[in-house]
């Protein structure tokens, strides 16, 4: 029996892709972050700082590329106010509608993380808007919009996945309960090599650190490969587009061969926080991230094949 015939949504890689791309590891860091801060991990504070750091300033990339899709970029605001009475409403039955409001309300969260490390490390003396902004709202305990950061950030890199679900293409839509769940576990995995590769940039890690970053990305990296697998055991045949042609060379070669089997034989061969040569250290962090921009990519162009 033939699939039926649907509209693709014709969604640009450079856009959308990076757009599920860029929101997955700003969530995956600033979740990193906020259950270290939770959890009272005094130890890895620099961890956290660190993920607080990357985390705000990489959403505040996504909204430009959301809307640079639209075909009317002008008329963004809609996703947020009810046309007609022109008041704030979310639409419940639109994943788009909730997924947007959800973006903001973590933006937001992420921006106060953002000032809070900023203020730990003496760098708001410059701004007196910011500090005067920082000093109003640190009476509110940090794990308050650490927990509710976590919660918004991760809905928004699984809802992603939802996202696509919901256009009936057949790739997608066989593969329908799995993209949301391999979107979170890469955002994990990636959030955590950028934590890395940002602490190596800021020679901010020691050997025990890295070593913890390490552990939290092999372990989501293993339930990506396993839910990768699940997927094609549950699309079957639609799962064609990704073993054949450019994108199956970009998810194959790209996601599951340098980007996940690649750094888990690395680890296990200890090429990471424990050697000496620098370059060397950051290489799996690198091919993590590399490997989580190809997935997004390969997932979603090839869904529209």
């Amino acid at each position: 029996m033939m699939a039926p015939e649907t509209q693709s949504p014709h969604w640009e890689w450079y856009y959308i892709a990076m757009y599920f791309y860029i929101g997955g590891v700003s969530a995956g860091a600033y979740f990193i972050g906020s259950l270290l801060e939770l959890l009272n991990k005094e130890k890895l504070r620099e961890v956290s700082k660190t993920a607080y750091l990357i985390a705000f300033p990489l959403i505040c990339i996504t909204p430009v590329l959301l809307i640079a899709d639209l075909g009317k970029p002008i008329r963004f605001w809609h996703l947020f106010v009810y046309t007609k009475d022109v008041i704030p409403y979310m639409n419940l039955t639109s994943p788009l509608s909730v997924g947007t409001w959800a973006l903001l309300v973590y933006s937001g969260m992420s921006f106060l993380s953002f000032l809070n490390a900023m203020a730990e490390e003496g760098r708001l003396a410059n701004y007196q808007v910011l500090m005067k902004f920082h000093a109003m709202f640190s009476t509110v305990p940090h794990k308050v919009y650490a927990a509710v950061g976590s919660f918004f950030g991760l809905f928004v890199a699984g809802y992603t996945g939802v996202l696509v679900n919901t256009t009936a293409r057949p790739l997608w839509e066989a593969a329908d309960p799995l993209y949301g769940p391999i979107f979170v576990a890469s955002a994990a995995s990636t959030g955590a090599a950028a934590v890395a590769l940002a602490m190596a940039w800021r020679k901010s890690a020691v050997q025990d650190t890295f070593s913890h970053l390490e552990r939290f990305d092999r372990l989501a990296m293993i339930i990506e490969l396993a839910l990768i697998i699940a997927l094609f055991g549950v699309a079957g045949r639609y799962a064609a587009p990704l073993l054949t042609g450019l994108y199956g060379v970009l998810f194959i070669g790209g996601t599951v061969l340098l980007g996940l089997l690649l750094p888990l034989w690395l680890g296990w061969r200890g090429v990471s926080s424990n050697t000496a040569n620098a370059d060397m250290a950051v290489l799996p962090a690198v091919l993590v991230l590399l490997g989580g921009l190809m997935l997004r990519i390969s997932l979603v162009q090839a869904g529209q094949l």
